[in-house]
């Protein structure tokens, strides 16, 4: 990968290095999401998961 990017002209470095941020500050805001999601759902009773293969019909 530093093969490729240093190679690239330095308006496109500046461009991949502005995509990788927008891609890590994706990452994290899926991050969080997924734990809001996680605490809200904390007390909700489990299933197992062979009732999940068999309700989606995958068993």
């Amino acid at each position: 990968m530093y093969r490729l990017i240093r190679n690239l002209p330095p308006e496109d470095v500046e461009k991949v290095a502005s995509y990788a941020a927008f891609l890590t500050y994706q990452r994290n805001l899926e991050d969080a999401e997924d734990l809001w999601v996680t605490q809200e759902r904390r007390n909700e009773p489990s299933v197992p998961l062979r009732d999940i293969l068999k309700e989606m019909s995958l068993n």
